[in-house]
């Protein structure tokens, strides 16, 4: 293995035009602070699963309407009815669990969901979900 202090920074492949790697460090230092660490905080997180749940109930039938539950390290499952961020990193969920009300919160990077879909009575509104982030509620 060459000593020289480049050997990691050469590409993998070579591809016709392409000149090498591109300087990460270089990149994040002109980012703006706060994006250095977005796509890694539990709001960007909750953003991403509001978007996909929005978008996945629109293409449900009239009598159906997406559910969350939040799992926990017990086997419990906790059916969400808002979800928020607490801090950079962790989660806040408003739910049902067991037939009572429940808040649990969990860092983001053990937290996990099923999302499904269960039919609903056609005269009662279909529930929404909340979804919080920065001040700002989300509904899906």
């Amino acid at each position: 293995m060459p000593d020289d202090d480049q050997y990691l920074r050469r590409p993998y492949l070579t591809l016709p035009g392409v000149t090498g790697m591109p300087n990460l460090r270089e990149i994040i230092a002109q980012m703006p602070d706060e994006n250095k660490h977005r796509f890694e905080s539990s709001g960007e997180f909750i953003r991403r699963l509001a978007h996909r749940v929005t978008k996945w109930r629109e293409g449900l039938a009239v009598d159906e309407e997406p559910a969350i539950f939040a799992l926990m390290s017990n086997g419990d499952a906790v059916e969400v009815h808002t979800l928020g961020e607490d801090g950079h990193s962790s989660v806040v969920v408003e739910g049902n669990l067991n037939g009572s009300s429940c808040m649990f919160i969990s860092h983001q990077s053990s937290f996990q969901v099923v999302c499904y879909t269960r039919k609903t009575e056609v005269e009662k509104p279909k529930r929404k979900i909340g979804f919080y982030v920065g001040g700002e509620e989300i509904e899906a």
